[in-house]
């Protein structure tokens, strides 16, 4: 790669660098400005009001959309990486028997969308009297993010070395300390990668929500807002402060799993 294939691959970085940040960057900086410096100066910054996020806790009930959010996704990711993980190991290592045809069954959920099971959803769920309640929200958000987490992570655990299982077992590991010592370590940057993933899914989730969700204590971030911005379409410093508190738990999650992108882990753990 020549010099200036260099320096055009670089402004190209950081020109979609900036299409990417411009944006939050310019909600963040609505979020602090006073309704008449928006209208009046959209594009940059004479006040600086952070009470506005003290308004979307106090009146706009921000807070108790939060939290509602934070136990739905919480749950969910909980129960969807444990069997995530016991299926990617059991496909890509143990090969049970009819291991191809579950492989399969996964692969085709990757064409159900979420339009197509709404209507079964909705009955199984009211069948079951759980129509309305969290729990509604929580079972089908489970089956909506394994399908593609698994067939990832399978591929994953059958690309990593069997002279690792080769070596547990001869030091006498079984099923259980080889997934936990052994192979669930060198799934960290496929993990992080699936959780971040799984987690906007679950946090930004709107359409379901809308249609299953009525109680106000149950509503989670994306419904509250919704409310908050018919509320508050014209007060756009408040607007802005919610949609921060939204945005901020994904960004802080891509932050702190970032590190685990870094590739080269199976090959370490091979030449140690």
């Amino acid at each position: 790669m020549n010099k200036a294939t260099k320096i055009l691959s670089q402004v190209v970085l950081i020109f979609l660098a900036v299409i990417v940040i411009y944006p939050l960057v310019f909600v963040f900086l609505t979020s602090v400005k006073s309704n008449y410096d928006v209208l009046v100066n959209p594009f940059g910054i004479r006040t600086f009001e952070p009470d506005n996020f003290v308004e979307a806790f106090r009146i706009g009930k921000i807070g108790q959309y939060f939290l509602s959010s934070v136990i739905t996704t919480v749950v969910t990711l909980v129960i969807q990486m444990v069997v995530i993980v016991m299926a990617s190991y059991a496909l890509g290592k143990l090969r049970p028997w009819g291991s191809p045809i579950l492989e399969v069954v996964y692969l085709a959920g990757l064409f159900i969308t979420q339009e197509m099971i709404t209507i079964p959803n909705f009955t199984l769920l009211k069948s079951w009297g759980l129509s309305g309640t969290r729990t509604a929200l929580i079972l089908p958000y489970v089956t909506s993010g394994i399908a593609m987490a698994t067939f990832i992570m399978t591929n994953f655990v059958k690309s990593l070395p069997k002279e690792l299982d080769e070596a547990a077992l001869m030091d006498g590991a079984g099923v259980v300390r080889n997934l936990t010592r052994i192979t669930l370590p060198l799934m960290k940057p496929v993990l992080a990668t699936v959780l971040i993933f799984n987690f906007q899914g679950v946090w930004s989730e709107f359409y379901w929500a809308l249609i299953e969700i009525k109680k106000e204590n149950l509503k989670t971030l994306p419904l509250g807002l919704m409310n908050f911005q018919s509320q508050y379409n014209s007060d756009y410093g408040i607007l802005c402060a919610g949609l921060c508190i939204t945005i901020a738990p994904v960004l802080i999650l891509y932050l702190a799993c970032s590190s685990q992108f870094i590739g080269g882990m199976t090959a370490g753990a091979v030449k140690g």
